[in-house]
């Protein structure tokens, strides 16, 4: 009863309650929500339209894929990374192509998002893209970046992760450092090996992890 009467809310005339409606229907997580908070993906509001898009990422579902999609190209940037993030979250492969064309988002927050959701869909189609995100201007893309090359585990990213562990911010060093560990190719040792003696405390104790992990491997 609660979900119907939230659904309901939805088409309140008032958009502080349709966003409010919204948002507890994320939190719920009833899948008879999906259908109502596509169509509030299409709100006049834009608070409505970022908590739909948002809790449709909590809700999940196959339905939600294609209209999250579209909303990667809402004129608000806002819903744009909420969209990018609920795409990872359901980790559908059918959102790999909207979601790297997300990687060339003007917005930097929506560019994160889309990084770390390729990275949740394991799709190693996202290879080339991700590698190009590790030269974004933005450090916590180039983070996101790294750590998705990590979870890909393709040796194709190995020599772009070794450049990005010279990289002049310590976080996205330490995950690219993280990244070469979970590939396990051989390539990265002398590199890595060079990385324990990085000014980064983080960086250093990382690379001693991932080395770990490689000679684990022979």
């Amino acid at each position: 009863m609660e979900v119907e009467h939230l659904v309901q809310n939805l088409r309140d005339d008032n958009p502080s309650i349709r966003r409010k409606a919204a948002a507890a229907l994320g939190k719920i997580k009833d899948e008879r929500s999906v259908t109502s908070l596509i169509c509030a993906l299409k709100d006049e509001n834009r608070h409505v339209r970022r908590t739909a898009s948002g809790s449709l990422g909590q809700v999940g579902g196959p339905q939600a894929v294609i209209p999250l999609s579209e909303a990667l190209n809402d004129k608000d940037w806002f819903v744009r990374w909420n969209a990018a993030l609920s795409l990872g979250q359901i980790g559908d492969v059918r959102a790999l192509v909207p979601l790297t064309k997300a990687l060339c988002d003007q917005n930097r927050y929506v560019r994160r998002n889309a990084a770390e959701a390729l990275g949740n869909l394991r799709d190693k189609k996202a290879l080339e893209p991700l590698i190009q995100s590790l030269e974004d201007q933005d450090i916590d893309v180039r983070w996101n970046a790294a750590d998705a090359l990590g979870k890909l585990k393709d040796v194709g990213a190995v020599e772009p992760l070794i450049r990005a562990l010279k990289d002049e911010d310590e976080f996205v060093r330490e995950r690219a450092a993280d990244a070469l560990g979970r590939i396990g190719d051989e390539r990265a040792v002398w590199p890595l090996r060079e990385a324990v003696s990085d000014d980064c405390e983080d960086v250093k104790v990382t690379a001693k992890e991932a080395l770990a992990r490689i000679g684990k491997r022979r």
